[in-house]
């Protein structure tokens, strides 16, 4: 299983971990996502897809994981079994890797780990538990999920089905319109400082914890920091900019759940819920003790649940991801119905926080 960090360190052997997928009208699928009812009885389809999404006023050939109904990703009940018929309809072989489930060693997602690739227009079954509950995500373990081959794994307990809250699934990605192929022989070409260890760099670097709360801080000397391998054409929130970000439609006064899965290759974020302070009820999958704060550093990889306590305004709340170390963000938009949205800029005014190991 190739770890991401050694993407970072310019040790790839062929393997990256990468970026997502939207639908060719993502305001649809990611709505509905995030509406999702969980799985009932009976085979769930899942197809692997080639759709075309605007990046930058550009359009960008990527992949998709859909449902028929164009809905992004899956979104299951821990007591139901994963019961998937997975479609290829991408035009190249692929495999897909259940990130945060334990099923069996064979189907798990790995090419040739004994699984064989899944050719075009080949459907495979997958049936094993789905386990507890949690925010995972699905995801190609080649060069293909550099061109967004990934999506939400939500598994939802009993509790999360009662709860009078609104799921909200936020999945960020670092996007380039260079080939993978290109990027992955830069990086193996580089010398110099793109072969420092990024993870042994940061030890020491934590973000600030007092009375519980998570704030990462500019750090002195960042802009000569090795925090970044790839300068990327954009940074993605469910598959959109700022320039034209998703807006969700939430309740005044009412509850929001984050979900927020960083599915970048090489790029950590800070989540900055701005003026809603929130609480951190979950990482990568499993529960927590809740950790109050306005800041929370997500690696590659990483999922965190954050549950907010709505105002009772029509006031709208961008969600924002601040890339490590430069003025580089993404996000999403929480508006109740008429609220205004104002612009936000792709750059911020200063570079965002070091993310350290509190979450490792």
């Amino acid at each position: 299983d190739m770890k991401r960090r050694e993407f970072l360190g310019g040790l790839m052997s062929g393997v990256v971990v990468a970026a997502s997928a939207a639908a060719l009208h993502p305001n649809k699928s990611w709505a509905e996502a995030s509406k999702a009812t969980s799985s009932g009885g009976g085979t769930r389809s899942l197809a692997v897809t080639k759709r075309v999404i605007e990046v930058n006023g550009r359009a960008a050939d990527v992949f998709g994981l859909l449902q028929p109904n164009g809905t992004v990703g899956l979104t299951l009940d821990a007591e139901a079994p994963f019961d998937v018929a997975l479609a290829n309809q991408g035009g190249e072989a692929t495999l897909i890797h259940w990130h945060g489930l334990v099923p069996p060693w064979n189907m798990d997602g790995v090419p040739d780990n004994p699984a064989a690739l899944l050719k075009a227009k080949e459907t495979r079954r997958y049936r094993f538990p789905v386990g507890s509950g949690g925010t995972h995500w699905m995801h190609a373990h080649t060069l293909q999920e550099q061109n967004l081959l990934a999506a939400p794994l939500i598994v939802r307990t009993a509790d999360d089905r009662q709860r009078d809250e609104q799921e909200v699934f936020v999945l960020l990605h670092d996007f380039s319109f260079t080939p993978a192929e290109e990027l992955l022989a830069k990086l193996k070409g580089a010398t110099g400082g793109h072969g420092m260890n990024h993870s042994g760099m940061m030890q020491g670097m934590t973000s600030n914890m007092q009375g519980g709360h998570m704030s990462g801080m500019a750090m002195p000397g960042m802009a000569a920091m090795d925090l970044n391998d790839i300068e990327y054409d954009a940074y993605l929130a469910n598959d959109r900019t700022l320039d034209d970000p998703e807006v969700v439609t939430v309740e005044s006064g009412g509850r929001v759940r984050l979900r927020i899965i960083n599915g970048a290759t090489a790029t950590a974020f800070t989540i900055d819920t701005g003026t809603i302070a929130g609480q951190m009820i979950a990482v990568d999958g499993q529960p927590i003790q809740p950790i109050s704060g306005n800041h929370f550093p997500i690696s590659m990889g990483q999922r965190l649940d954050i549950r907010l306590e709505l105002p009772k305004s029509a006031a709208a709340h961008p969600i924002l991801a601040l890339r490590e170390g430069t003025d580089h963000r993404t996000g999403i938009i929480l508006a109740p119905s008429g609220a205004k949205i104002a612009k936000i800029a792709s750059r911020g005014t200063e570079p965002g926080p070091v993310v350290g190991l509190d979450l490792e």
